[in-house]
């Protein structure tokens, strides 16, 4: 990625016996269509930060600010995408998304 590249970090709390199962459909629903909008899934990790709660962590990459701003209109218009974080929330503890540019 060139030095204008934007990276998104997702960060989602679940309860640990919910994790394995959310980082398996975010591999298998939520990537694919996120990779047609532009973005590109870099890395996944995850840590416990309490004794039944793991945080996950999903990063993205777009190529630059405007591919960041076509994926933010195309997120919106996609129902999919509503849904998608609509079910998350439904488990999740937490999330957070941080977008980051180089300046």
């Amino acid at each position: 990625m060139d030095a204008h590249a934007v990276t998104i970090v997702d960060r989602v709390t679940l309860d640990a016996d919910d994790a394995t199962g959310w980082l398996a459909r975010l591999r298998a629903e939520y990537a694919p269509a996120a990779a047609q909008r532009g973005m590109r899934l870099t890395g996944t990790w995850w840590s416990y930060v309490g004794p039944a709660e793991v945080e996950v962590t999903a990063t993205w990459e777009l190529v630059d600010i405007a591919a960041f701003w076509a994926m933010r209109r195309a997120a919106a218009q996609d129902p999919a995408v509503r849904d998608w974080w609509a079910a998350t929330d439904a488990i999740a503890i937490a999330r957070q998304r941080n977008v980051c540019g180089r300046p």
